[in-house]
């Protein structure tokens, strides 16, 4: 009796060790907004950003390295329903250049979002499976105040993403590292999986520099799929924080598969007002000699708390053929 239960107290030692070593979070947010997109009169209520669900940890294996994992559902709160992500993204050309082939038709996927397993430790992070791509984190999502959520994302995302962006990659192989204020990306994946079949292996990286008041940054990417040119962009972009005003500016240039050149600009301001803060944006996209985005963006998000924030957006897209303006009015809580 004596030995079993002293092999129940070492036990109960090693399961209370591994359990102090290890840690897995719970986390989401729910984002619902009603509003009038662009192109279109209807007013309804939409996602303001990717409502979600995900669960990350990271187990501590000693000297300085860490085994982690992250898996990230998306969802539309309004409905409950699985938020697009389609299953099968070929790669091909389809037979219209009309549709792009980094947007295909295929059934969902749960964990869309993120699902990827990786090694932590001095020398950096390095991950397996499907990620953002380096060169949007670090580049494209970064200069956009709106971190492409909201309405704003509707020209936001076209502007420093250029419409060639691919976001994320399955299969990738994906490595950052950051040190004194310098940070850097690289990724590449799989030609061909399950679900993939790109002309190209997708590959991508980012550059960037923060310190005080000064960041900068620079992205390149290689999407993989090709036909008439190899579709590929590059994007750069800075801030300046003034304390009563942060003012930012990015530049884009790329090549979509159908050989059409694109050139885009944005010029930021994000002044702290209070509990919220103020954001505005102006910016243009060209597809060839087309000026196809002529943006202007304004918006105010208040926090209602650390968790909880309210907000309001206003977007205009002169070069729209109808329906030039949107707007949204918007309830987002993240745990």
């Amino acid at each position: 009796m004596k030995k079993s239960l002293l092999a129940l107290a070492v036990l109960g030692a090693f399961a209370g060790a591994a359990s102090a070593q290890s840690s897995v979070t719970l986390y989401g947010r729910v984002d619902l907004s009603v509003g009038k997109n662009l192109g279109t009169n209807l007013k309804n209520m939409q996602n303001g950003s990717g409502s979600r669900l995900g669960l990350r940890g990271a187990e501590d294996l000693g000297g300085g390295l860490s085994a982690i994992f992250n898996i990230e559902h998306r969802f539309d709160a309004d409905t409950g329903a699985s938020q697009g992500f389609p299953a099968t993204n070929a790669g091909t050309i389809p037979p219209s250049s009309a549709t792009s082939p980094n947007t295909p038709a295929g059934a969902n996927r749960f964990w869309s979002a993120r699902s990827l397993v990786g090694l932590k430790g001095g020398f950096g992070q390095i991950t397996l499976g499907r990620e953002y791509t380096t060169a949007f984190l670090g580049s494209q999502l970064i200069n956009d105040p709106w971190g492409w959520d909201t309405v704003a994302s509707q020209l936001t995302a076209g502007v420093t993403g250029l419409g060639i962006a691919k976001v994320r990659n399955d299969s990738a192989l994906t490595y950052n590292f950051s040190a004194a204020g310098f940070s850097l990306g690289l990724q590449t994946a799989e030609r061909s999986d399950t679900y993939n079949n790109f002309i190209k292996r997708p590959m991508n990286m980012s550059l960037g520099y923060a310190a005080g008041p000064v960041a900068v940054n620079f992205g390149y990417e290689v999407t993989g799929v090709e036909a008439q040119a190899k579709e590929k962009l590059y994007t750069l972009g800075g801030a300046f924080d003034l304390g009563m005003v942060k003012l930012g500016a990015s530049y884009g240039k790329g090549t979509t598969y159908d050989n059409v050149d694109r050139k885009s600009y944005m010029l930021t301001a994000v002044a702290p007002m209070g509990q919220g803060e103020l954001r505005a944006a102006l910016g243009q996209r060209k597809s060839g000699s087309t000026t196809d985005i002529g943006m202007v963006a304004l918006g105010y998000h208040y926090a209602l708390s650390k968790r909880t924030t309210v907000y309001a957006d206003f977007v205009r897209n002169s070069k729209a053929a109808v329906e030039k303006t949107g707007y949204d009015f918007g309830l987002k809580h993240n745990f």
